[in-house]
Formats: C-alpha cells, sequence, structure tokens
C-alpha cells in the first residue's frame, strides 16, 4: 500500500512538524491516538523527573508509578499490542528484574556464608554475639530492590512502544529531539544563573556545568551527544510527498550545530569525544539515507553553516565571563591524570573478580566499596557507582548478569548487521533500524567510562531505540520500500 501524496506546496511550518501524529494520512481508532498521548506522557514524565540515578531523588516518587500507570493505561485501550517488535529486550529486562529478586531471597546462614565476599559481615554476627541470620545475596537489599524498582521505566517503555503502530513509533523520534533542545536550553538558563542557579532541578549536581533536565554533566552530554543521530534522520525522513532537503534539513544542521558548544559547556570529557563520533556518524546516515545531489548538498552547506554558526557565535559569547567558562576550563585544564576513576581501576578489577561468581546484590556497588576501599585511596571523592558498567555489573550481577547482557549484544548485533548489509537500502524502516543501532551503540561503549543508562531519561530512550531495532524484520520492508519512493519522488 503506497501512502497517498499531498497535492502542492506545503506550509514551511506544516513542512517543519510533517511528523505529528495523524500526518501520515492513516486512519486511527481513538483509542490508538490516545494511546500516543499516553505514551508522549509517560516520556516527559521521564524527562520531568528521571535526569538522576540516586536512590534519594524525590522525583522518582511520580516518575516510577506514572511509568506504571501510562503503561496499564496504554495496555487497557482497545487496539493490537505487537510484543514480537520488543521480544528480546522486553524479555531481557524481565530477566534482570527475575536476577534481582532472587538476589533478595532470604538464605541459610550456611550457604550464605560461603558465597565469595561475606566474611567480614559474617564476623559482624559473631562479634555481635549472635546467630547467623538468614540474609539474602545481596548484602543492601534496600539498594537491590531500588534496582528492581528501576526497571519498571525501560519495561513501561518497551510495553507502550509493542502498542503503539509502525508510524506511531516514527512520531517518537520528534518527541526525543525536541526533549533533548528543551535540556539543551535549560542549561543555558543554569549557566546564565552561576551556581546558585534556580533552574537547577537537583540538589546533588554538577554545579559549575550546564547539566540541563540531569544532575550529572556527563548524562546530560550522552543526550545531546545521541540527539546528532536522532536529527540526521529527521531530516532524511522528508514524509509527505517532499523531498527530504530544504527547510527541515537545514534546520536539523542549524539544531546540530547549536548543540555544539552545549555540549562543550557540559564539561564533560567523553561528551567532547562521543559528540564529535555521534555527528560523524549522524552525517554519515544522513548522506545514505538522503542522497542529496551535489548542488543542493552545497546550498544545505552554505545554509546550516550561517545560521548555525550565528548561533554557537552568539551562545559562546554569552559564555564568555570567566564564571560561566568553568565547565570550558576543565576541559582544558583537567588531563586523564588524577582521575579517580581511571586510578581505582585495578582495583575494581580485583573487587570484580573477588565477588564473582554470583555478585553483591544489584545497586550495592556503594557500600561494597567503602568496606574495600585501601586506606591510602581515601580521598575527598567517592564513587557511587564505578563509572564504568561493565565492571559494576559484574561485581554486582555476577555472572547471570554478564550473560545477560552478552545475549543483548549477541542480539544487537545480529539486527545491525543485517540492516547495515542492505546498504543502499533507504527506505523509513532501515533508517530508523541504523539509528537506533547508533543510539544503542553509543551508550553502551559510553557505559565503559560511565552509568548513563540508570538514569531513567536514557533508559527510557535506550529502550524506545531498542524498539525501532526489533521491528527491522523485513515483513514489510517492500512496503517501506514504495513509501521512500513515493516520498522522494
Amino acid at each position: 500500500m503506497e501512502l497517498p501524496r499531498s497535492s502542492g506546496r506545503r506550509p514551511i511550518v506544516r513542512e517543519w512538524f510533517a511528523t505529528a501524529p495523524g500526518s501520515h494520512g492513516l486512519e486511527r481508532s481513538g483509542g490508538q491516538r490516545l494511546r500516543f498521548w499516553v505514551f508522549g506522557l509517560f516520556v516527559g514524565l521521564c524527562f520531568a523527573g528521571g535526569g538522576g540515578a540516586r536512590d534519594d531523588i524525590l522525583s522518582l516518587l511520580y516518575v516510577r508509578p506514572g511509568a506504571v500507570l501510562c503503561a496499564a493505561l496504554i495496555l487497557l485501550l482497545p487496539g493490537p499490542v505487537d510484543l514480537k517488535a520488543v521480544r528480546v529486550p522486553l524479555a531481557l529486562c524481565a530477566a534482570f528484574a527475575l536476577v534481582m529478586a532472587l538476589q533478595l531471597i532470604p538464605l541459610p546462614p550456611d550457604l550464605w556464608t560461603s558465597l565469595p565476599g561475606r566474611q567480614l559481615l559474617a564476623e559482624a554476627a559473631n562479634v555481635a554475639g549472635i546467630p547467623q541470620p538468614w540474609r539474602p545475596l545481596s548484602i543492601a537489599p534496600d539498594l537491590t530492590l531500588n534496582s528492581l524498582a528501576a526497571m519498571v521505566v525501560p519495561i513501561a517503555a518497551l510495553l507502550g512502544f509493542a502498542a503503539l503502530d509502525r508510524f506511531q513509533r516514527y512520531d517518537l523520534l520528534p518527541i526525543l529531539i525536541a526533549a533533548a533542545l528543551v535540556s539543551a536550553f535549560l542549561a543555558m538558563l543554569q549557566l546564565g544563573g552561576g551556581e546558585g542557579s534556580p533552574f537547577r532541578l537537583y540538589r546533588i549536581t554538577n554545579r559549575d556545568s550546564g547539566v540541563g533536565l540531569f544532575a550529572n554533566r556527563n548524562h546530560q552530554a550522552a543526550l545531546l551527544a545521541i540527539t546528532f543521530p536522532m536529527l540526521a534522520v529527521w531530516a532524511a525522513s522528508g514524509w509527505g510527498g517532499k523531498r527530504p532537503l530544504g527547510v527541515r534539513a537545514v534546520l536539523a544542521a542549524a539544531l546540530g550545530i547549536f548543540l555544539i558548544p552545549m555540549i562543550l559547556v557540559t564539561g564533560s570529557r567523553a561528551g567532547l569525544a562521543f559528540g564529535a563520533l555521534a555527528a560523524l556518524l549522524g552525517w554519515l546516515l544522513y548522506i545514505q539515507q538522503a542522497r542529496p545531489t551535489r548542488r543542493s548538498l552545497a546550498t544545505w552547506k552554505t545554509a546550516s553553516i550561517g545560521v548555525g554558526g550565528t548561533v554557537m557565535v552568539a551562545i559562546l559569547f554569552a559564555f564568555a565571563a570567566p564564571e560561566r567558562a568553568a565547565s570550558l576550563q576543565r576541559l582544558l585544564d583537567s588531563g586523564l591524570e588524577g582521575d579517580v576513576r581511571i586510578e581505582r581501576f585495578d582495583l575494581l578489577a580485583q573487587l570484580a573478580g573477588a565477588m564473582l561468581p554470583y555478585g553483591s546484590g544489584f545497586g550495592t556497588f556503594d557500600p561494597l566499596y567503602r568496606i574495600h576501599e585501601p586506606v591510602e585511596a581515601l580521598s575527598p571523592f567517592y564513587l557511587n557507582h564505578a563509572h564504568n558498567d561493565l565492571l559494576e555489573l559484574a561485581i554486582t550481577g555476577g555472572l547471570p548478569a554478564l550473560a545477560l547482557l552478552l545475549a543483548g549484544l549477541v542480539w544487537v548485533a545480529a539486527r545491525s548487521v543485517k540492516n547495515f548489509r542492505r546498504w543502499r537500502a533507504a527506505d523509513t524502516e532501515t533508517a530508523f533500524a541504523r539509528l537506533a543501532t547508533l543510539i544503542i551503540g553509543l551508550l553502551l561503549v559510553w557505559s565503559l567510562v560511565d552509568y548513563p543508562l540508570r538514569t531513567p531519561i536514557l533508559a527510557m530512550v535506550f529502550a524506545i531505540a531498542s524498539g525501532w531495532l526489533g521491528t527491522s524484520r523485513g515483513s514489510w520492508a517492500g512496503e517501506s520500500t514504495k513509501r521512500s519512493a513515493g516520498e522522494t519522488a
């Protein structure tokens, strides 16, 4: 089935928002449309209060229950639910949740004391003169329970995604882009107000940086970095009978240039590296999907550089004051020497080996590290996470968590190879699958130096990307190809 094409030239404003719900010419029931808006509410909740990974953040008191309520409402509304599209990531999330739940089951004293890394804790009962109690595998059950509760966000995202139709799933892209831009503009307000700015949303945060909707500079930089490939696909997907080049492409390029200084002012060294990589990958993805002519490409580059360059110069001028440039100075002055995460890598690797094969319990890195931190390593800085989620998974989740991670990587790799093997394909399904690969890949590699996926915002975005990747089954590739051909005619 080929979608109907519009007649005549559409207004510019309408062209910018051509991906709005209902713009694809599809007949949808009221329940199906309501599903999309409820899912949009869920996304808004995550962005409004899901910018931190600490267990004492008050906004999680509405983010997590809100995620459950939104997912339940979406599933109760009439309409189909395509669980096949998300079956693998949903099964992996459920498996992680099951491992966490098993870590909370009390174990007999003889079994518990035989587990690796429990000797010091077992001595506490002996010193107190009481019998060894039944205890769960987790050394801090409340923190593991918090990790289990955190799983409701990605699971709700996957269930809600499964209830949307194929074009509503694409309609999520401009929402995510808009939310990232809101975070960038909020960072501008934070920098303008200094360290005491009322626009900072979290008590414990990087007060010398523009963190936007997050508490941590690295997580803000991660969101802005993955926005580059999102802008590329949005610019290349000219639905409604228009060529993808034009106003939308210039606007996307200008926004991309605007994001460059906003990543710089986060002060995130990882953001600098991954942002450059994401921008390059986004550009390559745009070239592959849009396939612009040489003449139109030259026009596009001139216009976008002019608009975006002006914006960038204005922002850098606004942040020129010394107190507002602290985050930029951090990029110039701070090398890798003295980075506590690098200095403690050997200790963390030893700790991971000591806690295998069962781990200490999800979410328990902080108390476990405090127990094993050597005296000579004590400093004003503390590690609430390993800043390397591969190591932290090994430490807290043991071999079961690593096995699930490996299964997820195999699934992502298999899907990605399939979509990139058809290199000349430029249909919408393939574009979103490739975008999903870039988002997932960037966040997974980023997790080797930080913990972005522990924040509800990025966990939700990761889940949506997994849904886009899971729908690339090739079952309707022919229809998508016809649709793409009609769009660019």
